[in-house]
């Protein structure tokens, strides 16, 4: 028992090593007072019985807009806390430019990715990642759906890896793209992204589907409901 949670928590990390976790939590802020609960599923693409499927992992987010161009917003990662890891990521949408002829917006996401440990048998204990995510939105339909493209920027601050080799990778990036359908209360998004392009995916443990053996492909799906 104790084996298969070790072998089970392993592909975790690996999961983790590769990816985010999660789609782009806001790509364009609320309206002042608005609030909005969403979840989500996917991850990085990846090679299991003949078929390419996306790693199945899960979180929810909450968001509420402070003023017309800031929004705050927190998550909770599902996946992880069946792993024995309480994550989330907590951060900031702000809204930098807006064409209103255009109808094309470009907005910036800092936030901090915090992971706590909690199984006794492992003591990987805390760590945090900042991030840094920019994106250009175009509204079609308007102030509606819109579709946008961007990239997600994390920093590794430890000096070591898990395995206490020494940490050379500092900063990964994600390129996105996504496509977000709008209605009163509900929005569904989907988004793909190529997840750490810059690092080596082989030899791994597991098969992800990258480009030249670099990074992997992700694809996530999220729903949104709007609380007025």
């Amino acid at each position: 028992m104790v084996l298969k949670r070790i072998v089970v928590l392993y592909f975790f990390l690996v999961i983790i090593f590769f990816d985010s976790c999660a789609p782009s939590r806001l790509i364009r802020p609320l309206d002042k007072g608005q609030k909005a609960i969403s979840a989500n599923i996917g991850g990085p693409l990846f090679a299991y019985d003949n078929l390419t499927i996306p790693v199945p992992l899960t979180s929810i987010m909450y968001a509420q807009g402070i003023t017309d161009n800031t929004s705050v917003f927190g998550s909770l990662h599902t996946t992880s806390l069946l792993f024995g890891v309480a994550q989330t990521d907590i951060g900031i949408c702000q809204k930098l430019y807006y064409s209103d002829s255009l109808h094309l917006g470009i907005s910036l996401n800092p936030a901090l990715n915090i992971a706590q440990e909690f199984w006794p048998q492992f003591s990987g204990g805390f760590k945090c990642w900042p991030q840094v995510d920019i994106n250009a939105y175009w509204e079609i339909h308007p102030k509606k759906s819109f579709v946008y493209a961007g990239i997600e920027n994390w920093f590794e601050l430890a000096t070591q890896r898990a395995d206490g080799q020494p940490q050379t990778t500092h900063w990964l990036f994600s390129p996105q793209v996504g496509y977000t359908y709008t209605r009163l209360k509900w929005n569904y998004n989907i988004e793909l992204k190529y997840i750490a392009p810059n690092l080596n995916n082989l030899p791994n443990v597991v098969d992800y589907f990258g480009i030249g053996g670099k990074g992997a492909l992700g694809l996530y799906f999220t729903v949104t409901r709007k609380l007025f």
